[in-house]
């Protein structure tokens, strides 16, 4: 039993050392602050550590904006747009952001 625990542990203790967090992924210019509010891979194919993350920051960040809609009276792309403009506010200089037009800026 604790054989198995500890090679649970081991495997899991070594995934968590190659996933990706979201300030990594900012810092190597692989995703950036989408003009949704959401985030978004900056290159075309992206990798599958960077597919997952995005997947479940934006679920996150889609649920937040779900609450804050129905709290405020606003859709959710109303406070999405509200995210993009505080999330571009306080973007790093080096990081990504969208322009209302889609195109990607390096701040």
């Amino acid at each position: 039993m604790t054989r198995k625990l500890l090679f649970l542990l081991s495997v899991f203790l070594t995934f968590s050392a190659f996933a990706l967090d979201l300030q990594q992924a900012k810092d190597q210019g692989l995703v950036g602050e989408a003009n949704t509010g959401l985030i978004a891979p900056i290159t075309a194919r992206p990798s599958p550590q960077v597919k997952s993350l995005v997947s479940e920051v934006n679920t996150r960040r889609t649920n937040t904006f779900k609450r804050i809609a129905v709290s405020h009276g606003l859709t959710v792309k109303e406070v999405g747009h509200i995210a993009h403009k505080k999330a571009v506010d306080k973007t790093a200089p080096g990081h990504y952001y969208q322009d209302p037009s889609g195109r990607w800026i390096k701040k």
